[in-house]
């Protein structure tokens, strides 16, 4: 890049340089010639041809380049501000005159301060001028953000001329983190009893950020079943934000129909907001349909008497949500809400995917049910262990009859209910294993770990914290767990100094509730000295350990033997020759002659 705009320097200053040349080239045939006059006296002939001699024009000068350059930075984290220093260096032989400083960001940048031009002092040659910028990255910004500068300034003395340099610096910036979509539980105020027909009245609708992040821009849209009428003027509300763990509601007014054919009634709810996401505004929903008991109308004659329903007025699953594979009592009470007696009522419990009956039947049959009636059942619950954390359903199913004009009718009716679950926190963590410690010299420290839960684990971090030791990493971000997944931790250490060493190994991270966790696990570790280098080289001769006595008898004795092989074998040598000179000395030798009888001689057996 920088190579293409001295190119591009270069071929300007050449271009300038020749249309200064053309230009002179014009003036020059352009001026009048003056014809000489005729004087006798040198003087007046000297004086008139230097008249006419034209005047020069100084040649222009190339156009110095510049270089341009910033301030070392780190990571711009999105959302921020820092401060950049912007260096231009002269690198002609003329003074930069009234240099302007132009800058145009890119869309995940801006400057601070609304200006975007900077008036600089004179630059001399081989100097330096700077500007001190105040950036801000965008909130969804990431990556390398570009910043384009222009410097515009004058130069030249007799001749001053108008001249450019720019370039385009980079800014890095860091994105944000991506958050989780919040989770929105919406509920409504109690209903002391069932909806009569005509009658009027106010509900509360309550929206519960589960989350982490804020819920934003949020807005409620609600459509009542057939038995029920909005009397507000829209049906669409505005929800104000809801920080994470904190509620927001809205009243609305409905009205009972003047015929409500159905006692089972209910109110649609369509939560639509955004949240914070990687510095986005991302766009969510959040919906439910609340039951509401209602009473029908009754008729004026037998023959047009409503068929009676039943509905469930309360439940009860403990008052805390229930834990995947946690069993819990579930108390419901149901009323006849008709005019009329049902009876053989059969009532089913179907727990979906996340509910069984934990010991029992999930059926109950009633012989009979007077209107306005309430009856309570208790079943035992289990919430299955692959259940997910949330609210979740159950379906209660009613059969019965009921008798109108002498004939007897069934009814089916199927009510749901919704318990909140959560996945127990199963991550384990063992206990630190560490070896043998010696002060200045590297150990290591191993936690192993494993995820018994249903769930994944988020941002898992281990942090070493202490003193009297060094560590190339004292924090380290293992990112999720899925479930069943198992790792360790490990860390390098170095002791300072022996001794009792204490430190703690402290692990964070999210559970299946988006609860953040901590675990803590002190050490006390024994470090031990340090095994000093030995010096094998003797300060003085005279330490030197003493040679034994015998040493030295050694080789004398070796030498003494030698010499007696070599004596014997000559006098064998000088044996054999003489033998074969005469034969009668064969008869001699060094040991005793034996006796001729052979007394000496071994006997023969």
């Amino acid at each position: 890049m920088k190579q293409f705009y001295f190119r591009r320097c270069v071929a300007s200053l050449m271009a300038l340089l020749a249309l200064s040349l053309l230009s002179l080239r014009a003036l020059a045939d352009e001026a009048p010639v003056t014809p000489p006059e005729t004087v006798s006296s040198s003087s007046s002939s000297s004086s008139a041809s230097s008249a006419s001699e034209p005047e020069i024009t100084p040649a222009p000068v190339p156009m110095p380049a510049v270089l341009i350059s910033r301030s070392d930075m780190a990571d711009l984290p999105a959302g921020s501000e820092t401060d950049i220093t912007v260096s231009f260096r002269n690198l002609g032989e003329v003074t930069l005159k009234s240099p302007v400083a132009a800058f145009t960001p890119s869309d995940g940048v801006s400057i601070a301060g609304g200006a975007s031009s900077f008036l600089l002092e004179d630059i001399p040659a081989g100097g330096t001028g700077s500007v001190t910028l105040k950036l801000r990255a965008a909130d969804n910004a990431s990556g390398v953000q570009s910043l384009p500068v222009e410097l515009r300034f004058t130069y030249g003395e007799e001749a001053p001329a108008a001249g450019t340099a720019s370039d385009r610096l980079t800014v890095p910036v860091k994105a944000k983190p991506a958050a989780t979509q919040p989770l929105v539980l919406i509920s409504r105020s109690d209903v002391t009893s069932p909806i009569s027909p005509g009658e009027v009245f106010d509900l509360v609708l309550t929206f519960k950020n589960t989350g982490s992040v804020a819920v934003k821009n949020a807005a409620a849209s609600v459509s009542p079943s057939e038995g029920l009428s909005l009397l507000n003027v829209a049906s669409t509300f505005p929800v104000a934000d809801i920080a994470p763990g904190q509620s927001a509601s809205v009243t609305v007014k409905l009205q009972g129909a003047n015929q409500i054919s159905s006692a089972a009634q209910s109110l649609s709810v369509d939560l639509r907001y955004t949240y914070d996401s990687a510095g986005t505004a991302t766009a969510a929903t959040a919906s439910d349909r609340l039951n509401i008991p209602a009473k029908a109308a009754s008729s004026a004659s037998s023959a047009d008497k409503p068929v009676p329903n039943i509905v469930v007025q309360k439940f009860e699953y403990g008052g805390k949500p229930v834990a995947a594979g946690g069993r819990f009592p579930l108390f419901f009470t149901f009323e006849n809400t008709g005019t009329v007696k049902v009876e053989n009522i059969v009532v089913t419990v179907d727990g979906g995917e996340c509910f069984t009956v934990d010991g029992g039947s999930n059926t109950a049959h009633y012989d009979a049910l007077a209107p306005g009636k309430t009856l309570t059942q208790e079943l035992p619950m289990q919430a299955v262990p692959t259940c997910k954390s949330g609210a979740q359903g159950m379906t209660v199913s009613f059969k019965y009859e009921y008798v109108d004009g002498g004939k007897r009718s069934p009814v089916t009716a199927d009510i749901r209910l919704s318990v909140p679950v959560s996945q127990p926190d199963r991550f384990q963590l063992n206990q630190p294993a560490a070896a043998s410690f010696t002060a200045g010299e590297e150990g290591e420290i191993t936690l192993a770990y494993v995820n018994k839960g249903r769930a994944d684990i988020g941002n898992l971090e281990a942090q070493l914290v202490g003193e009297g030791f060094s560590s190339p990493t004292k924090v380290q971000y293992l990112g999720n767990v899925a479930a069943g997944a198992s790792g360790s931790i490990g860390f390098a250490l170095t002791p300072e100094a022996a001794g009792k060493m204490d430190l703690t190994i402290k692990v964070t991270y999210e559970d299946a509730d988006l609860q953040t966790q901590t675990k803590e696990f002190p050490l006390s570790l024994t470090v031990e000295e340090g095994v000093p280098d030995i010096d094998f080289t003797l300060d003085d001769a005279d330490a030197a350990p003493a040679r034994p006595a015998w040493l030295p008898v050694i080789p004398a004795t070796a030498a003494l033997a030698a010499a007696g092989g070599t004596v014997f074998f000559l006098v064998r040598r000088m044996r054999r020759k003489k033998e074969e000179l005469d034969p009668a000395a064969a008869a001699w030798d060094w040991a005793d002659t034996p006796d001729e009888t052979g007394a000496d001689q071994p006997k023969e057996e």
